[in-house]
């Protein structure tokens, strides 16, 4: 049954509920990371897309597989509130639910992503909850370079789902900063690091398919960019 489908009474109650349940995790949140490692030493499952063998072997290549945790879900569950695809995934909260967009700076001077102080296209990871402040965006970009570069030069939008795919291997509702086909540079929202339990929730390759991850071992084995997008 979808949340949305309920009463606005019964819907207020799971409002209600989620903020205790996410409350109570944060206070267990060091109970939370041993359950955590138990449950990354468990496979669910046998079979699965190549896309998300991709982002497998990019976890292994990163040295972080161990620590991930990679889960199939159901068909329709982005027509599941956010809450719910949370309790679906064992989140401890929404606010735990990510994703990674790749971002066209459509004013760069070349095509090159080499740079990871003026690329072309950034991989960058926020919260369902808190979009992206391109113009906070902009800002931390043009700081890479000491703002040497004019500001007419950065202009910020979603990447075309082609160039997208081209560039991650993998589809709109799977994009995955982990084991993508290019070396895309990446940045990661600062909000996210102030996660308690330090945990997140992303696409893993595949619309299907999610991955955890904690927030410290994405952040040291890929090296991304932290700032804040908010």
């Amino acid at each position: 049954m979808l949340v949305n489908n309920l009463s606005e009474k019964d819907q207020q109650a799971i409002r209600v509920l989620q903020k205790e349940i996410s409350s109570l995790y944060a206070a267990v949140s060091t109970d939370y990371m041993v359950e955590w490692d138990q449950e990354c030493k468990k496979q669910r499952y046998t079979e699965c897309p190549d896309s998300v063998k991709q982002v497998e072997q990019g976890a292994r290549d990163l040295g972080i597989l161990e620590k991930c945790q990679i889960i199939p879900v159901e068909s329709d569950y982005y027509d599941w509130e956010l809450q719910q695809r949370a309790f679906r995934v064992n989140a401890p909260s929404k606010e735990h639910m990510c994703k990674s967009v790749v971002l066209e700076n459509t004013r760069c001077t070349h095509e090159d992503i080499s740079d990871p102080l003026y690329s072309r296209y950034y991989c960058v990871i926020t919260q369902y909850v808190k979009p992206v402040n391109t113009q906070k965006l902009l800002n931390f970009c043009r700081g890479l370079k000491n703002k040497e570069i004019s500001k007419k030069f950065y202009n910020y939008r979603l990447a075309d789902s082609e160039v997208s795919f081209e560039l991650t291997g993998y589809k709109s509702g799977g994009v995955c900063p982990v084991g993508m086909k290019q070396h895309i540079p990446i940045i990661l929202a600062e909000s996210i690091t102030k996660l308690e339990p330090a945990v997140i929730y992303l696409g893993a390759g595949h619309i299907d398919w999610k991955l955890g991850v904690p927030v410290s071992s994405l952040i040291q084995s890929t090296n991304c960019f932290v700032t804040d997008l908010d």
